[in-house]
């Protein structure tokens, strides 16, 4: 038993050890995804990357992303060696605060080399590439998943406490737990944890997949640009779809499946880091808002010498990730810094999104702290 529990615990830190390194990787090569007159999400000339200033800087930002994603991993390591695999969420939030020093002390030396963009807006008229990718069969697959799974549980609650109360080696007998009424109350509590926190997640990818199709203020709306653009916004639907079907999956795989401290208390998690490196390569072949597409020799880019960016002022752009302009009637806009879309924290629609994607780690979180305030003396 103690065998497997270190396997577990293995596979778990190897897996998510493996998205740091893609994360490190992926922050190495960003400043050359993005477009071109988009550098460290400051507005430049287009070929101001490629100039000796530019150079230098990108030289000087990798060599501190080296030294700070090294000290990032040896706290990583040596956390979940002394803290176990609990460490390993606080491990990447250290990983990503690190790497985004390195990214906004870059950003600030390219700031005395900044432009102003063009102030044109382009706009979509027709809205026949507004397709979410399989349709909203495709998109309530995940939900239909996730009622059928809550219904199976719930039909045998009793199996599905009994299997929890177990899963650590401890027997679900009634004097450890009372009566049996209190044990059904407590599997019907955890069925509503699995569901209000699934739901959750899935509520919001879902609103950001509809997002994508109906609330997305193009850069381009029309020539090969336009093109390349919807090429990538279907590539990130489609992504944004399957990590739906990832979420459902594993969430059902681990209420299912017995777990006795085997390697079936993984799940699939192993798959995120396939998944993860399939969907970073995909992105990065086509490049932020499609920029790395090649033009052909038929419909060549336009030129322009007026920086476009992402026809947005630096000025709403928050430490260079956190875009909020009340102005901008669009939920969505491409990052700057980053492959895929921001949210416009001016809408309240944005707000939503953030709040039904937290709902994941709180209600589990909550529902943990409700079962210690009895034994303080606080009802919960």
């Amino acid at each position: 038993m103690i065998h497997l529990l270190i396997d577990v615990h293995l596979i778990i830190a190897i897996t998510i050890g493996g998205i740091a390194i893609l994360n490190a990787v992926l922050f190495w090569l960003m400043p050359r995804l993005t477009r071109r007159d988009l550098y460290f999400a400051v507005t430049v000339a287009p070929g101001f990357r490629d100039e000796p200033e530019g150079m230098w800087i990108l030289r000087r930002y990798r060599i501190e992303l080296i030294l700070v994603s090294a000290l990032a991993m040896i706290a990583f390591v040596a956390g979940v060696a002394w803290f176990g695999v609990g460490f390993v969420s606080a491990g990447l939030l250290i990983q990503v605060a690190v790497e985004f020093i390195a990214f906004y002390r870059a950003r600030h030396r390219v700031l005395p080399y900044a432009v102003q963009p063009t102030m044109i807006r382009e706009a979509e008229l027709r809205d026949h590439n507004r397709i979410i990718p399989g349709g909203w069969i495709a998109a309530s697959g995940p939900f239909i998943l996730l009622a059928a799974c809550a219904g199976y549980l719930w039909i045998h609650r009793a199996e599905t406490f009994t299997r929890f109360t177990t899963a650590n080696g401890q027997e679900a007998t009634r004097s450890q737990w009372g009566t049996a009424g209190q044990a059904t109350g407590l599997a019907a509590q955890s069925l509503s944890v699995y569901l209000l926190s699934t739901a959750g997640i899935l509520a919001a990818l879902t609103l950001v997949l509809y997002g994508l199709a109906h609330w997305v203020r193009p850069v381009y709306a029309g020539g090969p640009e336009c093109a390349h653009e919807l090429k990538f916004r279907r590539t990130v639907s489609v992504i944004l779809l399957a990590t739906e079907y990832y979420v459902t999956l594993q969430a059902s795989w681990l209420m299912l499946v017995p777990r006795r401290g085997g390697l079936a208390t993984v799940g699939l998690l192993p798959l995120a880091f396939v998944f993860a490196l399939v969907a970073v390569v995909l992105l990065a072949r086509l490049g932020q808002g499609g920029s790395r597409i090649p033009a052909t020799a038929a419909t060549p880019l336009a030129t322009s010498k007026t920086p476009v960016g992402d026809r947005t002022p630096d000025r709403y752009w928050k430490l260079g990730v956190f875009y909020f302009n009340r102005d901008d009637p669009a939920v969505f806009v491409e990052k700057r810094f980053g492959l895929g879309y921001s949210l416009n924290f001016a809408r309240p629609t944005a707000w939503i999104i953030m709040l039904l994607a937290l709902m994941a780690p709180l209600i589990p979180f909550l529902a943990h702290l409700s079962q210690f305030l009895p034994k303080f003396g606080v009802a919960p």
